[in-house]
């Protein structure tokens, strides 16, 4: 099974599940005319494939380990893989137009650096560990329907996220061996993305661990180490950061009373409210709220 988004300009992503029940040989030969950069996350197994250019007949062979990423150029190639029986496969992947990569290049970088970029990652398939932070970009990616006449925007501003976590591991050639790849069933990942929902649209609420853990059925050292793994924070650190936000909102919003704002956003000590709060952003609450108004 493959489900497919499309963005406006040049970007689809791809979500895919497959159960093999036999050897399964596939090959791809696509049309000569596409040139475009591929993002694939590989989530559940040890995966081998080739890429061969159709005019020089060049072969590369690509090894990729469970919770890898790749990126390369696809232009004039066809590829080829075996997937083994009794095996399920999942993939993320993401696909767009060599025009539009490059055009984010040239946003984004010194043309020194843009072309410094191409050069590599145009001269085979680069991968590197799926970090935290790329594997909360994906799970945000697989709601991103959910934002109706928004979600070719939200589809573009994740991709570019994504491609510039995915370029700084690439060029800093993180090492594969130190850090190991992130590895959950699809209920904890569903599980852990409603978590977070939850926490983004309703801060105030009591998230802790214990009962966060007792309404999943999950154990806490195993939700704390999930949510840590995908998310890259604690769940009490990331409940805290969206509780300031929600404050903030509320003070943009018009409201003047600190007491009142740091109450719906969760607080219940007024101290330690004003103290997170000018950590945050470098100013008490009261002053916050007379700066916003001014604006």
């Amino acid at each position: 099974m493959i489900s497919c988004m499309k963005g406006e300009d040049d970007i689809i992503y791809y979500d895919g599940n497959f159960t093999f029940h036999n050897y399964v040989s596939d090959e791809w030969d696509e049309d000569s005319g596409i040139d475009e950069i591929r993002i694939i996350y590989n989530l559940n197994q040890d995966i081998e494939w080739k890429k061969k250019n159709d005019y020089t007949e060049h072969e590369e062979l690509i090894s990729m380990k469970q919770g890898e990423i790749c990126i390369f150029r696809y232009k004039n190639e066809s590829t080829s893989v075996v997937y083994k029986g009794g095996t399920g496969l999942r993939f993320k992947s993401l696909q767009m137009s060599t025009r539009k990569f490059e055009r984010f290049l040239k946003d984004s970088f010194s043309q020194e650096k843009a072309v410094e970029i191409e050069k590599n990652i145009y001269s085979c398939v680069h991968k590197t560990v799926i970090t935290p932070e790329m594997y909360r970009i994906v799970l945000e990616l697989d709601s991103a329907e959910k934002y109706n006449d928004f979600s070719s925007a939200f589809l573009e501003g994740k991709t570019q996220e994504l491609i510039g976590y995915l370029l700084h591991g690439v060029f800093n050639k993180a090492s594969l061996s130190e850090k190991k790849p992130i590895k959950m069933d699809k209920r904890d990942i569903r599980l852990l993305e409603g978590l977070r929902e939850d926490i983004q649209l309703r801060p105030a609420e009591d998230y802790s661990i214990d009962g966060i853990s007792s309404r999943l059925g999950i154990s806490k050292n195993k939700l704390s180490k999930m949510f840590n793994d995908i998310y890259g924070i604690t769940i009490h650190s990331y409940v805290l950061d969206r509780r300031l936000e929600y404050a903030s909102i509320l003070f943009k919003a018009g409201y003047k009373n600190v007491t009142e704002v740091a109450t719906r956003s969760g607080y219940n000590n007024m101290s330690y409210f004003a103290r997170e709060f000018a950590k945050k952003f470098g100013t008490t609450p009261k002053n916050y709220s007379k700066m916003v108004m001014q604006e």
